[in-house]
């Protein structure tokens, strides 16, 4: 599914179930940037709407830039992946920025726009920032084989702890060179996620989700539940970046079964961060990368497709669910 005018590459998306109708969030570029992987540094997001990722109603021009870097404000180079939750009173984007001023100009930070409708084309950017801590990488570092890792957030909650928690590809402030890819963990209270949302108090850093030793970087990764009850954690990952022992180098979209996430007996998540044992859902080869599972098609894997970009089915359904990603009944003071 090309878009008829831009190159389009990462995605995230909100379903509105009344209207059976998912907004489709994407990074967008014009194409010319491509060839020289220029692209990156000129991003914004679009706005897209599909019923069931056959085809897609891209909207209009203005349709492609709801969310770009604003004036005077941190945020000043190119919007990278991010997530759309839904609460009380509007709309929530969690994204990726940079501040060109800062380092080297490529330590990332998360920030949060708001709107009162999926259907707006200028959101309001808050002036919230949300940065790497705790023993999170906080810039680049001479001789990693990427740079600087603060992005991708995907928000989940565990409603009846009074916990929300937000997930990032990060890198680890001490780990090996070349091998500190890490998925960070940060929390909120129920009752403190909206000064946190406008940055009036801090989010809670805890230790990372996955901290395996063996990937240059872990990027857009998201946590599903299996219908008997474990978790998957996924993400995605170059091959040249991938030296896992169990994937054989492949990259692409990988997987960490985890069977006790959740702990009966004390509050907060328990993952297995220092596993290795991960599992490939989908090769780099298969020309698919920053997937998503779709749990409302019965988890059916979808990417963007990494030599023409736009955004493609795979076919492959992992029966995959959704975790608590309902956040309308928290108010946010805008």
């Amino acid at each position: 599914m090309q878009h008829p005018s831009r190159h389009v590459w990462d995605f995230w998306y909100h379903l509105d179930a009344q209207a059976k109708l998912f907004h489709i969030f994407y990074l967008n570029a014009d194409r010319t940037l491509v060839p020289a992987n220029q692209h990156h540094f000129a991003s914004t997001v679009g706005h897209a709407v599909t019923s069931d990722f056959d085809t897609i109603d891209w909207g209009d021009e203005d349709s492609t830039n709801i969310l770009k870097p604003p004036p005077g404000h941190w945020a000043n180079t190119s919007i990278w992946s991010g997530d759309v939750i839904k609460v009380k009173n509007g709309y929530l984007m969690f994204y990726t920025s940079r501040n060109r001023n800062q380092d080297d100009g490529l330590t990332q930070n998360i920030g949060v726009a708001y709107t009162d409708s999926l259907w707006s084309t200028q959101w309001q950017v808050l002036d919230t920032r949300i940065q790497p801590d705790a023993v999170y990488q906080t810039k680049s570092l001479a001789g990693d084989l990427t740079f600087h890792a603060w992005r991708d957030p995907f928000l989940f909650r565990l409603a009846e702890q009074n916990q929300i928690y937000m997930l990032a590809s990060a890198k680890l402030a001490d780990g090996t060179i070349g091998r500190n890819g890490a998925i960070a963990v940060l929390t909120v209270t129920d009752e403190t996620f909206s000064d946190a949302v406008s940055g009036k108090s801090e989010w809670e850093y805890l230790p990372p989700a996955s901290q395996p030793s063996c990937y240059a970087e872990m990027e857009v990764p998201q946590l599903y539940q299996h219908p008997q009850g474990s978790h998957e954690l996924v993400f995605s990952t170059w091959a040249k970046y991938d030296f896992a022992p169990t994937t054989n180098g492949l990259g692409g979209f990988h997987s960490l079964t985890i069977p006790n996430l959740l702990n009966p007996k004390q509050n907060g998540l328990r993952f297995s961060p220092l596993s290795q044992n991960f599992h490939v859902l989908m090769p780099e080869s298969q020309g698919l990368y920053a997937c998503r599972i779709i749990p409302e098609l019965e988890g059916e894997i979808i990417g963007f497709d990494s030599q023409s970009g736009g955004i493609r089915r795979s076919g492959v359904k992992t029966r995959f669910e959704a975790m608590n990603r309902d956040f309308s009944d928290l108010m946010i003071a805008i």
